[in-house]
């Protein structure tokens, strides 16, 4: 009986190393410590995010901040730093993933990984940031490209909820966040939606039933938010509450939505409700409202690149062309990319849009110093300049080239981040049974 027990023990014992080994290898890296000395990058090619390129510069860190960028005569670096060469290589302001769901899906297939929205059409009241996952396996992979903060969006139903802009490296999601609700996203209900036809085998056009009733319940909620606003009504009422922030100019309505009528329908919406703050997130036919866009400076966020042309009679690189169009055409414009697991070619769909026409240096603008400014951390993100944040990166190449990005260091707020990731993991796996063949 007592060895029976004994071996029972031991087989428990097993097991339970055999577990904590394989949720050890499934862990996603440590977050980095704190910066504790400051750190000299030099030589390197140093793009700023505002149209400037350093060559030969330094970059000095210090305390979480960047303290001094500029060329050897410029800076002075203190004895005690830590010099990092990174002569020929090139330095970026960490890239800036706007409208994302990473950290709130794991795996799409699985219901309970998934936490991108509540029931229910009109959700104002719900926060992303109380929802986002600082272990989740796709934070390593997504940042392995230089992509080292993100704003998290809620998605479903009418007003989906608030965002909130993350860092990609914390232990916890309090110690993630850069700003709580930095934006209200509204899925614009649609007069006419697109849908797959089987009789034709392909999408069309077809009428939203919902639609007046929708738009009824929207004008309903924005007016009595107003009405409780003006009269400074205290009684607690978390749906109206959480538009306040949008109608008093504090935050940006993301508004989502590919046809330019169902914006511009939003933008008379916005004027009648005193809203200041819009965004564009999609834009495919943003070109149509380029004059419109350029006088009352409102940004498109244009919702991923490598996609299927809108109709059937859309040329096929339309796509490709359209942030380089509304650049020309004096829009402001940011790049994202939709949906979780392909969020890290985020720099490669960049690298599209400027072999389309957009120049390389205000297409890095588009996914670093705009994407700050439209979350209202423009004087703490986006570029690499005196006084801001230390998260950047150095890459051996173009960043923005498959071949060229290849992260040789990253920093967020001056920590040097551990870039493994479980991608990595397996490609050094399974590469050293088969790479050698």
């Amino acid at each position: 009986m007592r060895t029976e027990t004994m071996k029972s023990g031991l087989r428990l014992a097993s097991l339970g190393l055999l577990l904590s080994a394989g949720l050890a290898q499934a862990l996603p890296p440590k977050p980095a410590p704190a910066q504790s000395q400051p750190v000299a990058l030099i030589g390197g090619i140093v793009h700023v995010g505002n149209g400037q390129v350093l060559q030969n510069a330094q970059v000095l860190l210090r305390d979480g901040h960047i303290e001094a960028v500029g060329s050897a005569a410029e800076v002075s670096i203190p004895a005690e730093a830590q010099r990092i060469d990174v002569s020929g290589q090139h330095v970026y302001p960490g890239l800036i993933l706007l409208g994302s769901d990473l950290g709130l899906v794991e795996v799409e297939a699985v219901r309970a990984t998934v936490d991108t929205a509540e029931l229910g059409s009109f959700n104002p009241n719900v926060r992303a940031a109380d929802a986002y996952n600082v272990d989740s396996e796709l934070i390593p992979v997504t940042r392995y490209n230089g992509i080292l903060t993100a704003q998290i969006a809620p998605e479903g139903g009418v007003i989906s909820g608030r965002s909130a802009t993350m860092q990609l490296d914390a232990w916890t999601a309090e110690d993630a966040l850069l700003r709580a609700d930095d934006g209200l996203w509204l899925n614009w209900p649609p007069v006419r939606a697109l849908q797959f036809d089987f009789a034709t085998f392909s999408l069309q056009l077809k009428d939203n039933p919902e639609y007046g009733n929708q738009i009824a319940e929207l004008e309903s909620l924005f007016a009595q938010a107003r009405g409780r606003l003006d009269s400074q009504d205290a009684s607690p009422n978390l749906k109206l509450a959480a538009l306040a922030a949008v109608l008093r100019g504090e935050s940006r309505l993301f508004v989502r939505t590919e046809q330019a009528a169902d914006f511009e329908r939003a933008v008379r919406f916005a004027e009648r409700h005193g809203i200041e703050q819009l965004a564009w997130y999609g834009g495919a036919e943003a070109m149509q409202l380029a004059p419109l866009l350029r006088a009352r400076q409102i940004p498109v966020v244009i919702g991923g690149i490598h996609r299927t042309p809108q109709y059937a009679d859309t040329p096929f690189d339309d796509p490709y062309r359209l942030a380089a169009q509304l650049h020309e055409a004096g829009v402001t414009v940011a790049i994202s990319y939709p949906g979780t697991m392909n969020a890290r070619n985020l720099p490669f769909i960049v690298g599209t849009a400027i072999a389309y026409g957009v120049p390389a240096e205000a297409a890095l603008g588009m996914v670093s110093q705009v994407p700050a400014q439209l979350l209202g951390l423009g004087d703490q993100l986006g570029t690499i300049e005196a006084g801001k944040r230390a998260t950047l990166f150095v890459s051996a190449g173009d960043a923005f080239e498959m071949s060229g990005n290849d992260l040789k260091l990253a920093f967020i707020n001056g920590r040097q981040i551990d870039l493994e990731g479980r991608q990595q993991q397996l490609y050094q796996r399974y590469h050293e049974r088969y790479g050698a063949r």
